[in-house]
């Protein structure tokens, strides 16, 4: 299927779907820090009306690990995915082996301890921010690059590069969710806004479903949207008719 980037529809049967949500950039607007991403109090009555429509098929899949993912998403979330996919939480029957990276991540660690750069370790992946200093981003990229080893792969985002396991990315947990009650025999839709979320875009799309991508770029997704505003207003109107509109992070 070749992609044409259009607006979401309007309305959707979300009892006919599953959704699947990335955190940061999606759910959440980024942060010069990781740490000091919030969710916004608006969209969580929004999730909450998402698995009432769609019967529980709700996930969350995030770049972040599940020990930092966790704290910021609202109790009734319990379908959770992070370091790309190299752990999950909420289902049962998924097994996942995080391996460990700490000899490819030694290029990483003195860039970062050099520059004063955040490094964060997680199971299956280690990213590199530079936000902090975009200037680095082209010696980031590159000694990201140059740290690959057979069996990894190099992912470059939003002001942070990393190298990450290559046989898992967000549409490994995708795929294993949609096989699985309450997920199997819907329609996945996946929202994300960085070139990690493609993977989760095509794996949606050859089951049938959609990508949703936020802001500007390349993407694979069918769908785009402009801001996480849009997102997160477009979400609200198809599931319960109204705009999310209130402002301030969610406790």
């Amino acid at each position: 299927m070749t992609a044409v980037r259009h607006t979401p529809p309007g309305g959707l049967d979300w009892s006919k779907h599953a959704l699947f949500l990335d955190f940061d950039g999606t759910l959440a607007p980024l942060a010069d820090h990781p740490g000091d991403v919030r969710l916004p109090a608006r969209i969580v009555p929004v999730l909450h009306a998402a698995l009432a429509a769609t019967g529980g098929a709700v996930a969350v899949l995030s770049g972040r690990a599940l020990a930092d993912l966790d704290p910021h998403l609202p109790p009734r979330i319990t379908v959770r995915a992070g370091s790309h996919g190299a752990e999950m939480t909420g289902i049962d029957g998924i097994d996942t082996q995080p391996g460990d990276l700490s000899g490819p991540a030694k290029p990483l660690a003195a860039l970062a301890a050099a520059h004063d750069l955040l490094i964060e370790a997680k199971p299956g992946a280690v990213a590199l921010h530079y936000r902090s200093r975009p200037d680095l981003g082209p010696l980031v990229r590159r000694t990201v690059d140059e740290a690959v080893i057979p069996g990894l792969r190099a992912l470059h985002g939003n002001m942070v590069s990393e190298i990450a396991r290559a046989d898992i990315d967000k549409g490994t947990p995708l795929a294993a969710l949609m096989a699985r009650p309450p997920f199997a025999g819907r329609v996945p839709v996946m929202i994300g806004d960085d070139v990690t979320d493609e993977d989760g875009f095509r794996r949606a799309q050859a089951m049938g479903g959609a990508g949703l991508h936020i802001g500007a770029g390349p993407t694979v997704a069918l769908w785009r949207l402009p801001t996480i505003d849009a997102a997160h207003d477009w979400l609200a109107r198809t599931l319960t008719g109204t705009p999310a509109r209130t402002e301030g992070a969610a406790p």
